[in-house]
């Protein structure tokens, strides 16, 4: 069997409908159907409106998972609070995440209440049943806030080392891009050709809606693309763990399992 390519679109809500849709129609030219998509929701995205007063957007992501799409969970905000306490924070909380890594400096019960009122949002959505797992934003998670997502019983989580589903890391590969900046985008390239050379494995590559519309980062996307799909075989999460042995010992693997 063909190993896994598990594209995720990162960042939907009503601020980037109009990109995440763009996305779609990129990765469909090469292929990848909306059924083989894991797609990342943030329920109030920068503290905006919610994603429940925003009809088109609400629509668009129930017609994804109608068309078999994995939704997961993406924060609430996305908009990372606090003060890092030390340099080695800071170098992740504003060196990588920039500022966006949400509940990497949250303690247990901020994590507990952004998780509380986005799945409040979500199931006034009626995304509720659709929702099957979680993505920090960044991947990045304080200690506590681990612990909390492991307690709101998601089928599986994310974080940069891999979809994390009971005591399985899987997909430890990951590809992104980075399009804030020409040299950030020049750098990301450059890693993506370098993993997208390697000798194949699950890979997780990773689209965010600006990558689509900064040119050179859409050539990169486009050329990751090429050279992986011929040696991969694009799933979403839910169709990847399902897959593996701890997919098979998860019967309630395609529905979250802390009540709404």
């Amino acid at each position: 069997m063909q190993p896994a390519l598990l594209v995720s679109i990162h960042d939907v809500s009503p601020l980037t409908l109009e990109a995440s849709q763009h996305l779609v129609r990129i990765v469909a030219a090469h292929g990848v159907a909306q059924q083989a998509l894991t797609v990342l929701v943030i329920p109030q995205h920068e503290d905006g409106p919610a994603l429940d007063a925003d009809l088109p957007t609400c629509r668009w992501l129930h017609h994804l998972a109608e068309a078999g799409a994995c939704l997961c969970l993406h924060g609430l905000t996305h908009r990372m609070s606090g003060a890092a306490r030390g340099p080695w924070e800071w170098i992740w909380a504003q060196g990588f995440a920039r500022g966006q890594g949400e509940l990497y400096l949250s303690d247990g019960a901020d994590c507990e209440r952004r998780l509380e009122v986005a799945r409040a949002i979500i199931k006034r959505c009626g995304l509720a049943d659709k929702v099957h797992g979680f993505v920090p934003p960044a991947w990045l998670l304080s200690p506590a806030a681990a612990d909390i997502v492991l307690d709101f019983g998601f089928a599986f989580h994310e974080r940069l080392a891999g979809i994390r589903a009971g005591d399985a890391l899987l997909a430890r590969r990951l590809i992104g891009f980075g399009s804030l900046s020409a040299v950030e985008s020049r750098v990301t390239a450059a890693y993506a050709w370098l993993q997208s050379h390697a000798r194949p494995c699950d890979t997780r590559l990773a689209i965010h809606p600006a990558d689509g519309q900064r040119a050179s980062t859409r050539r990169a996307i486009d050329r990751t693309l090429r050279r992986l799909l011929p040696r991969t075989r694009p799933m979403n999460y839910v169709e990847f763990l399902a897959s593996k042995t701890v997919g098979r010992s998860h019967p309630d693997l395609q529905r979250r399992t802390r009540p709404a």
